[in-house]
């Protein structure tokens, strides 16, 4: 019995040993990658999310896919997971756990139709860590149905302003000529009095400062109407440079310095509240260095109530980091997620965006 046991001490070093299974990494923005794009006939839109392992360990992630406001899920490949389409508290998107290994890629699909034929829909989608990590890269795409292009017609000649304007001075110098014509004014030329050369000055500089003024009302008309609807756009509460933006999730736009795309919004209970957040990416398209600041970032209610973001729950979301506190340098870009606290009975209607305090901002409908 002895010999034995010492003949297997002996030999166990020499046994095969099962080696352990690699377990999955968790990566960062620059070791994964996510693309999405969209196409389709004019009915159906196909959303393809490509998600890559840019990594030499296998790694474990969830891709959470909105679905266009204005849609419906037709098909996906392949079929969503646990907690997918929908999960708890995200009824609005699909949920693929996804497990890549060493420098793979995988492809996930899904098709969406309109609920009103030729309508274009825009969607993102996003990779997380887990089931309730960061996200660590989201893309989006606007599906535009195809179909004959549409010209513009030009307007018609007659409606330009200065039609108006010289139709009003043929007008006056007509009524000038047939008072005042020239064979009657060269016969009665000698017979004026200073008087009446007077009259006749005066009338001409009267004709001619009302053509006058009707060419700069006219020429102003067009600027004064833009101003009134830039100030109409502009709405109270909001800032004071750039275009007013507005649009869906997974639509890029453009403030005075910063272009925001808003990839997912979801709200769930919390406490007696609820708890809204939503992931945000951004572009600094200014050529300066420009901050972020947390109070601008704002959700509405469809009572119209406004509400300035958690700045502790923000930088809780982020993993401890506080995504306000650097600038964002010219051509850089920025992940994370924003988040606010409403009440229960509380309906999110719109999330303002801003770059500073002056910035008209972007609006996003959730």
């Amino acid at each position: 019995m002895l010999s034995t046991a010492l003949s297997l001490a002996l030999l166990a070093p020499a046994l095969p040993v099962a080696a352990a299974p690699a377990a999955a990494a968790q990566p960062d923005a620059s070791q994964v990658d996510v693309a999405v794009t969209s196409t389709g006939n004019n009915r159906d839109a196909d959303f393809s999310v490509v998600v890559r392992n840019f990594t030499a360990a296998p790694t474990e992630l969830s891709v959470r896919q909105s679905v266009p406001d204005g849609a419906g899920v037709t098909a996906t490949s392949p079929a969503p997971g646990p907690g997918g389409s929908p999960g708890p508290g995200s009824p609005n998107e699909i949920v693929w756990p996804v497990r890549l290994g060493p420098y793979e890629a995988t492809t996930l699909t899904a098709t969406f139709t309109p609920d009103h034929g030729g309508t274009p829909l825009s969607g993102g989608a996003c990779a997380y860590v887990g089931w309730a990590g960061e996200p660590v890269d989201c893309a989006a795409t606007v599906w535009t149905p195809a179909g004959p292009a549409v010209v513009a017609e030009p307007e018609p000649w007659w409606r330009h302003w200065w039609v108006a304007a010289l139709g009003m001075l043929l007008v006056a110098t007509t009524v000038v000529l047939v008072r005042y014509g020239w064979p009657r004014a060269a016969a009665r030329v000698t017979a004026l009095t200073d008087r009446g050369r007077a009259g006749v000055a005066v009338v001409t500089a009267l004709v001619l400062l009302t053509g006058l003024g009707v060419l700069a009302v006219a020429l102003a008309l067009p600027r004064l109407a833009s101003a009134t609807t830039a100030t109409a756009q502009r709405g109270p509460g909001s800032g004071w440079l750039g275009p007013v933006s507005t649009g869906a999730l997974g639509t890029p736009l453009r403030e005075n310095a910063f272009e925001f795309t808003a990839y997912r919004f979801t709200c769930v209970p919390e406490g007696g509240g609820q708890r809204c957040t939503a992931v945000v990416g951004l572009t600094n398209r200014s050529a300066t260095a420009e901050y972020w600041h947390p109070h601008l970032q704002r959700l509405a209610t469809a009572g119209g109530q406004e509400v300035h973001t958690d700045e502790m729950a923000t930088r809780a979301v982020n993993g401890g980091r506080d995504v306000f506190a650097a600038p964002v340098a010219p051509g850089d870009q920025r992940l994370a997620q924003v988040t606010w606290a409403i009440p229960a009975s509380a309906t999110p209607d719109t999330v303002e965006l801003h770059s500073g305090a002056f910035a008209n901002g972007v609006r996003v409908r959730v």
